[in-house]
């Protein structure tokens, strides 16, 4: 039982592909910086295993809404961690 646990592990981590997060980031960043309704080139971007965490800071939340919204039209993403702050003024 643990060496088929074992094996479906290793198996499941065998089928990530490194440079597909680099694809997810690559275009997450490119659909904010052409994002022309806000400013959302500041934000921070990792992908890893299709989750994209989004950190950082906007001044609005329908900024914040809309860099997940880009985040997710992005062939690939499994899932949007959104963590950014809104601080008005910025």
């Amino acid at each position: 039982m643990i060496l088929l646990s074992l094996t479906l592990i290793v198996g499941a981590c065998a089928t990530v592909d490194p440079l597909e997060d680099n694809r997810i980031e690559a275009e997450v960043k490119a659909g904010l910086v052409a994002e022309k309704s806000a400013n959302l080139t500041r934000i921070g971007v990792i992908s890893t295993n299709g989750v994209v965490y989004l950190t950082g800071t906007v001044t609005e939340p329908e900024y914040r809404a809309k860099a997940e919204d880009v985040a997710r039209g992005v062939r690939g993403v499994r899932r949007v961690v959104n963590s950014l702050a809104v601080r008005p003024g910025l």
